[in-house]
């Protein structure tokens, strides 16, 4: 059965693990940890141990993060499991963009299956299995590997999935998202849906701050910025990002 995939990568992760030690590394990804926690729980928190953390009690969106990668997709093909999905990865791609570490990404309509076995030995030894694969999480990151910039494309089908169900865009998609000429590889453009990148519109002093937010979000532990490729993806995500000034 198809059911709908959110596909994440982050930009720069081989230098920030190659030029950060281990302690640095694992500070860094305790905040991308809770982050993908808040997404899940759509920003919702209870007390913890030591504070505030995500409330998951009602988590209907499953999640594996493994290495650069960060995928969500839903156990259905409703149309409300779609919505669950857009407003999870919605949070999630602001909150990464803007604040903790860029990411491209893509959802897609498809194919995904997931393995999950753990078990531990008396000697510490340990066999763990958890793995996503499939047709629809291939499709989902070819399409994010061709992105060129730190956002997230919705693709065509799902757009599709949804006419069929004859769902009213602006009440279910264009909360999250918004049609935009986004950018991939080679200089090609394609007008799809965007998610959002802020929530409302923004004025000039907002958007000064945020850009700042996010060429700081290039920079940030270590990673090079001064490769042409990464220079044209911080300049495309600030077009983005100027597209919300409404005054």
């Amino acid at each position: 059965m198809k059911t709908f995939i959110a596909y994440f990568d982050y930009l720069g992760f081989k230098d920030f693990i190659m030029k950060n030690d281990l302690d640095y590394q694992k500070q860094v990804m305790r905040f991308i940890y809770r982050d993908i926690e808040l997404a899940l729980s759509k920003r919702k928190t209870k007390d913890g141990k030591y504070g505030r953390i995500a409330d998951l009690s009602n988590l209907k969106i499953s999640c594996v993060n493994f290495s650069d990668t960060v995928v969500f997709w839903t156990n259905d093909n409703s149309l409300a499991s779609l919505v669950d999905l857009l407003e999870t990865s919605y949070v999630f791609n602001w909150r990464q963009n803007l604040f903790t570490f860029p990411v491209r990404g893509a959802l897609f309509y498809g194919e995904i299956f997931h393995s999950d076995f753990r078990e531990r030995s008396a000697f510490e030894g340990l066999y763990n299995v958890n793995s996503v694969y499939g047709k629809g999480i291939v499709d989902a990151y070819l399409k994010a590997e061709t992105l060129d910039w730190a956002g997230t494309a919705i693709d065509k089908n799902v757009i599709d999935f949804m006419k069929d169900e004859r769902a009213d865009l602006t009440m279910t998609l264009e909360r999250f998202a918004k049609e935009y000429s986004i950018p991939y590889k080679e200089g090609r453009t394609l007008q799809e849906y965007a998610l959002k990148i802020v929530e409302g519109g923004l004025n000039s002093v907002a958007f000064e701050n945020l850009k700042n937010n996010i060429t700081r979000n290039f920079q940030e532990h270590n990673k090079d910025i001064n490769h042409p490729s990464a220079l044209r993806k911080l300049e495309n995500t600030i077009k983005y990002l100027s597209t919300f000034i409404t005054s």
